[in-house]
């Protein structure tokens, strides 16, 4: 099978997801979302993603689930903005946003875009991939959030390095800084330290936002979390699979 016959399922499967995130954004009946991905486009340094793209392309065929999927960007707009619309973002105005594992920063861009204080964290670039160095980098200064987004390795039992009572919303998807994937993953006592310092890094009233990622080589049925942890998630706030949401009272 030739090179090219090879990525037309990736390309199929690419061109299904954007469909379906397409209709589940216009779900809302929200103009604001509709327009937010185009909005973003627009306002990007399209010749610097495309310059990114021509320079990854052959890591992605090779490694599709590498950082360098991030920069086809029209999966990521839709995904981001049904985020940002999930989380009521298009209907809050001037909300303080922290985004923790920011990434390529194409949340930071659509909270910002909906007119939100925004800011992003992710790990150094010391422990990062070459390729998740380059395009993260790259995206970032492209979607103009290089001013808002800061190093920081989130550690086992060590506090966030912010002041109390200070967001609104804190965020992090597709966690990764639990070691996930690896014989040390966080187990419930981790969980519980970073939720507990977490919490009191928002304002009464704000949101901390969790979606973990799938382990279900680790955990089985339960697929994200061992039940000790599943039922501390339970008692501080809503768990949906792999998503917890957990509001300051």
């Amino acid at each position: 099978m030739s090179a090219c016959a090879a990525t037309v399922p990736g390309m199929i499967s690419h061109q299904l997801e954007v469909y379906k995130l397409r209709r589940r954004v216009r779900r809302f009946a929200s103009p604001k979302l509709s327009g937010l991905p185009s909005a973003i486009e627009s306002s990007a340094d399209r010749a610097r993603v495309h310059a990114l793209w021509e320079e990854v392309a052959d890591v992605y065929r090779r490694e599709p689930t590498s950082a360098a999927k991030y920069a086809k960007p029209a999966e990521w707009l839709l995904l981001n903005t049904l985020r940002a619309g999930e989380l009521g973002l298009h209907t809050a105005a001037g909300l303080r946003i922290l985004d923790i594992g920011c990434g390529p920063a194409y949340f930071l861009a659509a909270a910002r875009l909906l007119g939100h204080q925004a800011e992003g964290v992710d790990a150094p670039s010391s422990v990062l991939t070459p390729v998740e160095r380059r395009v993260y980098g790259e995206l970032i200064e492209a979607l103009h959030c290089g001013p808002y987004v800061s190093p920081l390795l989130i550690e086992r039992f060590v506090p966030l390095p912010f002041p109390r009572e200070r967001y609104d919303l804190i965020t992090a998807f597709w966690i990764c800084f639990n070691c996930h994937r690896r014989p040390d993953e966080w187990g419930m006592a981790e969980w519980r330290f970073f939720v507990e310092d977490a919490v009191t890094r928002l304002r009464p009233g704000g949101r901390l936002f969790l979606e973990l990622n799938e382990n279900p080589e680790r955990f089985g049925d339960l697929r994200f979390y061992d039940p000790p942890t599943l039922d501390y998630f339970d008692s501080v706030g809503a768990v949906d699979r792999g998503r917890v949401l957990v509001t300051r009272s």
